[in-house]
């Protein structure tokens, strides 16, 4: 049996979603003004209409207008500002 089927019928009964065990981030955005990145690798680029952090396997690119970085550390960051978009590349 494949390793990755056990871990998925483990979650699956255990009610886990798969990227609590992942290198994945999890990225919430809160009204257009707010965004939330946790399990970030750290912070790649900053500037008032960008701000770029590096993901697992993934670059987090946030785009918007006076964007600020309100707090950080080693899990997560917390970006304000008016959003215009958030990718991964």
């Amino acid at each position: 049996m494949k390793k990755t089927s056990v871990t998925r019928r483990a979650l699956a009964g255990l009610d886990i979603p798969a990227e609590a065990l992942t290198a994945a981030p999890r990225i919430t955005v809160s009204g257009g003004d707010r965004v939330l990145v946790e399990g970030h690798r750290g912070l790649l680029e900053y500037a008032p209409e960008r701000i770029a952090a590096a993901g697992a396997n993934c670059r987090i690119l946030i785009k918007g207008e006076r964007l600020v970085l309100v707090a950080m550390d080693r899990h997560e960051l917390v970006v304000s500002g008016r959003l215009w978009a958030v990718e991964l590349e």
